[in-house]
């Protein structure tokens, strides 16, 4: 949530964006429009990636106050489109044949579309996925945290019908909305929320005799989410050591990581390929051979621009198969 009393007007939440134009002037009066409640220019520029929440050097939270003020200008999508979006991911049904473990993995709606990406002897475990898992974290981007926050108990409940003392979380969004947002909503968690990265890094420590080093030179694709849940970068960088990959230090990653633009696709707001072009020229610039993507959505956004500059893209889970010898490296 917005911490007001910690906002000092800085602007340093716009000035270091990547997608808006913002001088200290300007950053100062559109930060004073918000905590105002006005419904301020930088709630249509904002293309909800979530970074500001990480500059803010008082942790003030600038995100959440804009998502809200959003939600109540529609800012982004109006309520018809808004609508049509709550549908299309609303499951009416009843559930049937919950698995009961202590360790499930939750796919979110990943099962069907991206089930090539959850092969071999990693996603050997009970899973739940499809609509009544769907964490509703994407009502954010579109400017409807109302909508998400609606939602959030439910998700939690049917995760918790399982029994399990952990889930482990396919997708970014979901570990998010478990760690972060549901907390912040008052709704208590009764279970673990375990981060993918942390479940394939364990893996490989318990699994080191087998594996051999890929000794590979790969970027990382940080994704939106993760701006909210930055106390899982160890486990990102365990598993690139245990895997034998080597993170190159380049300039739009970790705190300054760039997001796919996929939030500026959907929301029609400026050519999010110039982003996109940056983002991985500066891959290559500083020697990647590849580049790491915990997020499917931002392997297909980057895809055809990454195909392109001939940047083979990976799912983070890839490299832990790759590692133990499943699959081959694509290069």
């Amino acid at each position: 949530m917005f911490i007001e009393e910690n906002c000092i007007l800085c602007g340093e939440c716009f000035t270091q964006c990547h997608w808006i134009e913002a001088d200290h002037d300007t950053a100062e009066q559109w930060m004073q429009e918000i905590i105002d409640g006005k419904n301020s220019e930088v709630l249509q520029q904002c293309v909800t990636c979530y970074s500001c929440n990480e500059r803010c050097p008082q942790e003030a939270n600038p995100f959440d106050r804009i998502a809200e003020l959003q939600d109540k200008y529609r800012s982004l999508l109006p309520d018809k489109a808004l609508a049509q979006l709550e549908r299309q991911f609303e499951f009416k049904g009843q559930l049937a044949d919950t698995p009961q473990a202590d360790r499930i993995m939750s796919v979110c709606i990943f099962g069907r579309t991206h089930q090539s990406l959850m092969q071999g002897e990693l996603y050997d475990l009970p899973q739940v996925g499809g609509k009544p898992y769907f964490c509703w974290i994407m009502l954010g981007h579109a400017g409807a945290v109302s909508i998400q926050k609606a939602r959030a108990q439910q998700f939690v409940n049917r995760l918790a019908a399982t029994e399990a003392e952990e889930i482990v979380c396919f997708h970014d969004d979901c570990y998010t909305m478990l760690t972060r947002e549901a907390p912040d909503y008052g709704i208590e968690v009764p279970f673990r929320p375990v981060h993918l990265t942390e479940y394939l890094a364990d893996y490989l420590e318990a699994n080191q005799d087998r594996i051999t080093p890929l000794n590979m030179e790969m970027a990382y694709q940080r994704p939106c989410a993760s701006k909210l849940t930055p106390e899982k970068e160890p486990h990102i960088d365990r598993l690139f050591e245990l895997a034998g990959v080597r993170r190159v230090d380049r300039f739009y990653d970790r705190e300054n990581g760039m997001c796919c633009g996929g939030a500026p696709t959907l929301l029609q707001i400026g050519d999010p390929d110039n982003n996109r072009k940056m983002n991985l020229s500066d891959a290559l610039n500083y020697g990647a051979k590849a580049m790491v993507c915990l997020c499917p959505m931002c392997m297909e956004q980057l895809n055809p621009i990454a195909s392109e500059m001939n940047l083979p893209l990976i799912f983070i889970g890839d490299i832990a198969r790759m590692a133990l010898g499943e699959i081959d490296a694509p290069f």
